[in-house]
């Protein structure tokens, strides 16, 4: 039986742990940071004050591209980067199952750029920003 992925995140940072059987310890298997997710927006933004891209490029384009917040977009970056660990984990058929521990909306974001096969493979969602805590507190507080 293959080992189960934890999975402890939020905007900003990502462990993924595997549990080695129902009494093993936690081991780690990846560590993801992304300091862009806690910069000020006003620092992210590559645009300046009255510069608006046109969508279709043509001279009578009326269409803008929507208002995305520069904060959001970078949370939705470090989402998909997360997201294509786990989905290439699980299609490498390192783990069997996925425990997802992420702040909200942050877990919505990775939930939805997740592969068809590692949604499949979410054995558990828990809602919350574990990510400050250790090992022994995390298997603790999600009675591992």
């Amino acid at each position: 039986m293959k080992n189960n992925w934890l999975v402890v995140a939020n905007a900003s940072r990502a462990r993924v742990l595997e549990k080695q059987g129902s009494e093993g310890p936690l081991v780690h298997v990846a560590d993801l940071v992304h300091p862009e997710s806690r910069q000020k927006g006003s620092d992210l933004s590559d645009d300046r004050p009255g510069r608006v891209d046109r969508i279709g490029g043509g001279l009578n384009s009326s269409a803008y591209p929507p208002h995305t917040d520069p904060r959001h977009r970078e949370h939705e970056r470090f989402a998909r980067e997360v997201a294509k660990l786990l989905s290439d984990g699980v299609a490498a058929d390192r783990c069997g199952g996925l425990l997802l521990v992420a702040s909200n909306p942050f877990l919505g974001e990775l939930k939805s750029h997740l592969s068809e096969q590692a949604t499949k493979a979410i054995v558990r969602t828990v809602p919350s920003d574990y990510t400050l805590l250790r090992e022994s507190e995390l298997e603790e507080r999600l009675h591992l």
